[in-house]
């Protein structure tokens, strides 16, 4: 992790908020509409739509918060609002895959579970990262970002029992 240290903290921030971001909201979202649609066909076109308009969104939301950031603080050097968003549309499109590879090749119903595991160990893994660079605790900080993206995932999972379509 010491070529973290020549990366600016803007840039950490944007990969790790895309990251958080898109396994949260991508699990939660398929693992509600897995439950509540239960067509597989329909299953994958969301996820690629969610991905794409999600990551997209979230990149030029980033751009446009850092550009505004760096209008309003001209005195502070900020990060490139251009990479800064592109960090989180990468980021964000690569962590969807996690949970998304399960729907691929299992069948709906057997892949919701697999989806959610394999974000809650991405979720896992990047809180241990999110330790390493802040020089905190590693566990602690894997089971905050564990909690509280996993509790936000799993409102998804409600949603899709309670409106079952």
């Amino acid at each position: 992790m010491r070529h973290l240290k020549r990366i600016a903290p803007d840039y950490i921030h944007s990969i790790f908020f895309g990251i958080e971001d898109s396994l949260v909201s991508t699990t939660g979202a398929l693992a509600g509409i897995a439950i509540g649609a239960g067509s597989k066909s329909v299953i994958l076109m969301t996820a690629l739509v969610i991905i794409a308009v999600e990551s997209t969104s979230m990149g030029a939301s980033e751009f446009l918060s850092e550009e505004t950031e760096e209008d309003i603080e001209k005195e502070k050097m900020p990060a490139n609002p251009k990479i800064s968003g592109l960090l989180v549309f990468g980021s964000y499109v690569v962590a969807g895959l996690i949970p998304l590879s399960p729907y691929l090749f299992l069948p709906h119903l057997t892949a919701i579970p697999f989806s959610i595991v394999f974000a809650l160990i991405g979720m896992f893994a990047l809180g241990i990262a999110k330790g390493k660079v802040t020089k905190k605790s590693k566990l602690r900080s894997a089971g905050e970002v564990l909690i509280i993206g996993g509790i936000a995932a799993a409102i998804g999972v409600v949603i899709g029992l309670v409106f079952k379509v």
